[in-house]
């Protein structure tokens, strides 16, 4: 597979920009291809010659979402009286889906089966308070909180919200608002009223968006990027201060600790606790949804967890030392080193990831242990040791960073060439030496930079520059252990999806060790999610492979293909986690709020939040903004896929022919998950 880098930089007016190109795949004959996809790219060439390539992508993806939604309003069935018994219990509802058609007339009856309960429905400003041993139950709404609650037996309303608004929402997702054990919060279920206008526009996108890709012929593009540093020089400035990295570093430690003392000190209920709360809602949603997508691996740059082993290491806290060698080795990673140790931590962690989120102290164990083990990883002759090889996040950061937009590169490929001192690589008076162990002339992608900017410090030629890059992305994986990395975060994406946010509490219990103890069950479950990942995934996407080679009739290495191939997950991979990360926010805000008004559980309001009430942001627009991120998402990893394959070494043979079976498994998978997200 090609390198996605190439050509010195360009100089142009004030502004000093690297453009990188992409090399366009070698021109292909018609007759190596099936009949059917000729006829296909021929009408495909007159559409886009008449209408031209934005006009035809545009038209064909506007009306293949609103066709679908045109007939499903079109064939709307009529309104009816529908009388539904909800039973809620620890932890869920049964029924857990519920499906009813726009304009019902909805009779809604509630008991519980242990504890007291409530079913809390905000797109329907309703929350119903549910109490053992009496049909009655107390019926609030949201919007007139001041209000007394209404005792009634049935509780009714009519499917669709009201409001300009409520034709738009065909899936409202129903929660329990009463705390009823240490799992709580996780109970769930799913309101979906027909016509379900965002399912069939969906769906209806997701077939246009191979025939945009493949059949128009809309192909990965160039790669342009901006010189930061020559369009703001005080940013030159202020990252080459010798203690930049430790002005960013200090408030992290500080957010760390405090995170640990909340999680040990104040209260064991998950929700209301601000350790668990700024940990796994407003630091994981922000690393999903805006730090990694924008900046790649800048939080790197400023994260604690490596800072205490680097200082003892070091021997100081910021700035440079005349010695810029580090203590004499204690263990040598060799075979260990790469992808695979971190990758494997991640999974490890990804399996207990409901128990960390559920007890506080278990997320400041967490912490403690992994800032001990990044200590005690620092008495060795690798630096960042901890980051490059076991760090869990950085499994996931070092992935996604290939869609970064923010990265560090030299100004002149030529001064790079020239250099015999690789101050980058080996430090000067001036900074320390890469702590990731790269030459900066030689990094090409985001993967293993950590954007620590020592590199901007030492070089003694002025060389290295941060860039912003506005238009595409790394692609391709360098080995099997990222491949490997590529189909666990795939996968991981669709699982915690599943399992955090889907109306099914069967799931959920298989995996509560927490409260009911269900060692079994989980024992099974995670022992198939790891064989899931680890052998039989990788081993379909293989099959796939050397099915897509005999239908080109290639000769090209099926390893080498699957490899290539791994790098189309990746913005797929990302779209998965982004709509988790937004569910997760939106339900979730109300008791970070909450839970840093009063961090230690002590009566404190020290925001004036203590007392807010419980409130889903943005609950309407979530479900579409989930859809849209998997649609784009689908529509970046087919624009990797092709390249993938049309940049192999038998360009007249492997085609996009070859790519259909990968790019099937790419469309099928996204279809499962607009189901999921739309209902």
């Amino acid at each position: 597979m090609r390198g996605a880098f190439s050509t010195p930089s360009l100089v142009r007016g004030s502004v000093t920009r690297l453009q990188h190109r992409t090399d366009p795949p070698p021109s292909r004959g018609v007759c190596c291809q099936p009949r059917g996809l000729v006829w296909y790219r021929f009408s495909a060439m007159r559409f886009t010659t008449i209408l031209g390539k934005r006009g035809a992508l545009s038209g064909v993806l506007i009306a293949s979402a609103l066709l679908p939604a045109l007939l499903a309003w079109l064939f709307a069935p009529s309104p009816q009286t529908r009388d539904i018994h909800i039973e809620a219990f620890r932890y869920g509802f049964s029924p857990s889906r519920i499906k009813v058609n726009r304009g019902d007339h909805l009779r809604l009856t509630f008991s519980t089966r242990d504890t007291g309960q409530s079913f809390f429905l905000q797109d329907y400003d309703l929350h119903v308070v549910i109490s053992p041993g009496t049909e009655l139950v107390e019926v609030q709404r949201l919007s007139r909180p001041q209000e007394p609650p209404l005792r009634t037996s049935v509780v009714e309303l009519r499917a669709g919200p009201e409001g300009w608004w409520g034709p738009f929402v065909s899936k409202s997702q129903f929660r329990n608002h009463t705390y009823n054990g240490p799992m709580h919060g996780t109970e769930r279920g799913d309101l979906v009223v027909g016509p379900n206008y965002l399912l069939a526009s969906g769906l209806g996108l997701l077939c246009a968006i191979p025939f945009a890709v493949l059949l128009l012929g809309i192909g990965p593009g160039g790669t342009r990027s901006f010189n930061l540093f020559a369009l703001a020089p005080w940013l030159k400035r202020l990252v080459k201060w010798p203690s930049f990295q430790f002005a960013l570093t200090i408030p992290m430690l500080a957010v760390f600790y405090f995170v640990i003392l909340a999680g040990f000190f104040g209260t064991k209920v998950s929700g209301r606790n601000a350790g668990p709360m700024v940990i796994w809602v407003v630091w994981l949603s922000a690393l999903i949804v805006a730090l990694v997508p924008l900046g790649g691996r800048v939080w790197c740059l400023a994260c604690p967890l490596p800072s205490l082993g680097e200082w003892l290491q070091r021997r100081r806290l910021a700035g440079a030392s005349q010695q810029q060698r580090v203590p004499a080795a204690i263990w040598s990673w060799g075979p260990l080193s790469g992808a695979w140790p971190r990758t494997i931590f991640f999974l490890l962690l990804g399996t207990f990831s409901m128990a960390l989120v559920a007890v506080p102290a278990a997320t400041s164990w967490l912490l403690v242990g992994l800032a001990l083990l990044a200590i005690l990883m620092s008495f060795g002759a690798e630096q960042r040791a901890f980051c490059r090889h076991l760090c869990p996040i950085n499994s996931f950061i070092s992935l996604y960073s290939m869609t970064g937009r923010l990265m560090v590169r030299s100004v002149s490929q030529d001064t790079c060439a020239r250099c015999k001192e690789h101050f980058c690589l080996n430090g000067s008076s001036a900074g320390w030496g890469c702590p990731y162990g790269l030459c900066l002339g030689e990094v090409k992608r985001n993967n293993d930079c950590g954007v620590c900017t020592e590199c901007v410090r030492t070089c003694a030629y002025d060389n290295v520059a941060v860039f912003w890059r506005s238009s595409g992305w790394d692609r391709g994986v360098a080995n099997r252990a990222e491949a490997w990395q590529a189909i666990v975060m795939f996968s991981l994406g669709v699982i915690y999806c599943v399992l955090n946010l889907g109306p099914w509490h069967q799931v959920r219990d298989w995996v509560d060790i927490v409260d009911k103890q269900n060692w079994g069950s989980f024992s099974i479950f995670s022992a198939a999610v790891w064989l899931l990942l680890l052998g039989l995934l990788p081993m379909l996407l293989y099959v796939l492979t050397r099915i897509g080679l005999r239908m080109s009739r290639a000769t090209v290495s099926p390893g080498a293909m699957f490899r290539a191939s791994c790098a189309c997950l990746v913005p797929l991979g990302l779209a998965f986690w982004v709509a988790f990360a937004v569910a997760l926010f939106s339900s979730m805000s109300t008791f970070v709020l909450l839970s840093l008004s009063d961090p230690f559980n002590w009566g404190w309001d020290l925001l004036g939040t203590a007392g807010k009430p419980w409130h889903i942001l943005w609950s309407p627009v979530v479900a579409w903004v989930q859809v849209a991120s998997v649609s784009v998402g689908l529509g970046y990893s087919l624009k990797a896929l092709r390249p993938a394959w049309e940049n192999a070494p038998e360009p007249s043979r492997v085609g996009l022919q070859g790519a259909l079976p990968w790019a099937s498994f790419l469309w099928l998978v996204t279809a499962a998950m607009i189901w999921f997200f739309a209902g």
